[in-house]
């Protein structure tokens, strides 16, 4: 379907912009009649989750989620090629609600909760969101924003972190919001596991135990990385004159390698000569250290939802929801699990 007249049979666009846009939108594909009868009777729009039995409550840990989810994460069917252990996370700034989302790795599960390992350093990103400071962030010594004032101190000649304070101890003045969610999907298995709670950042020394493990080059790209900060930017009245219009995916079917080298300038040149000057830095370097917006974070849960899928949408779903007091076991901690059957 070809695009509106913008024209009004005019030569002469009256609204430059739409016709920018219009343009931008031209090689994108637009279903017609047969091309939604495809897509209404495909056979994808009826699948129906009938791989797997149904999940009962006898089936169900009695007592603790995390046992529960420990079960499911080691089922044999869930080839290590499959990576069980992708997840994505969820966070909310405050006052706006603004939500956004990211596919994270698990790399720590306890009974305090669920670890992931990222860069917090960003206003702009997740660290800004979960511990705020808005505009308070302060230039790091790479030149790069941090959400997070540094917990650590800096060594005053070379701009190390020393000290072993827990990041929880310099957050308590922050704004940002702590609640967060979890989400795990398993789709050969039909299941999904749905987490709540908050987050806790981890201690320094927690975090360097992961940090010690990462390879060379993800430890010199998570120094060079100013996570979610825009790198370059063009409008695209000037995009639309400028990109290469040869690697248009309508029409460039395989991507040749040498595209870093061969298109046009956008933003990586500035990331690739940031890795090249903390090459230099840390050169001298053995056990290059953890930067100061680095490290792991815990979702302590409130509740965890296991879903299985049923035929006819008719889902499978558990709950366990944190509640105060409870048995003789959870007496120490002062809460216990209630489990919950919710409709799907």
């Amino acid at each position: 379907m070809a695009p509106r007249n913008l024209t009004d049979g005019d030569t002469t666009p009256k609204h430059p912009k739409k016709l920018i846009y219009a343009l931008l939108r031209s090689n994108t594909s637009t279903p017609d009649s047969t091309t939604e009868k495809e897509i209404v009777s495909h056979p994808s729009r009826a699948h129906q989750f009938i791989s797997n039995p149904p999940l009962t409550i006898s089936q169900m840990h009695p007592t603790n989620p995390l046992h529960q989810f420990h079960a499911w994460f080691r089922d044999p069917r869930l080839l290590p090629s499959s990576a069980p252990e992708t997840c994505t996370l969820a966070t909310a700034s405050l006052p706006s609600g603004r939500v956004s989302a990211r596919v994270v790795y698990l790399k720590e599960l306890d009974e305090r909760g669920w670890t992931v390992y990222s860069n917090w350093g960003s206003r702009e990103g997740k660290g800004g969101q979960v511990f705020g400071y808005g505009d308070t962030g302060a230039e790091n010594g790479d030149g790069g924003i941090q959400a997070m004032p540094e917990p650590y101190g800096l060594d005053p000649d070379g701009g190390i972190p020393v000290g072993d304070e827990p990041l929880q101890d310099t957050i308590s003045q922050s704004q940002g919001n702590k609640w967060a969610a979890l989400t795990f999907l398993w789709p050969t298995l039909e299941r999904q596991v749905r987490i709540e709670g908050l987050v806790e950042p981890l201690s320094r020394s927690e975090s360097s135990l992961y940090w010690q493990t990462r390879e060379r080059g993800s430890q010199i790209g998570a120094w060079a990385s100013w996570q979610s900060k825009v790198l370059w930017s063009l409008e695209p009245e000037t995009l639309i004159d400028r990109r290469r219009k040869s690697l248009d995916p309508t029409s460039c079917p395989v991507v040749p390698r040498d595209v870093d080298e061969t298109d046009i300038e956008d933003g990586r040149a500035l990331l690739e000569q940031r890795v090249k000057e903390l090459e230099v830095r840390f050169k001298d370097v053995e056990n290059i250290p953890l930067p100061p917006f680095w490290g792991g974070v815990r979702l302590v849960p409130e509740s965890v939802e296991f879903w299985q899928g049923r035929k006819s949408r008719l889902h499978d779903r558990f709950r366990y929801v944190r509640v105060s007091g409870g048995g003789k076991e959870e007496e120490e901690e002062g809460y216990r699990w209630r489990v919950q059957r919710l409709s799907p």
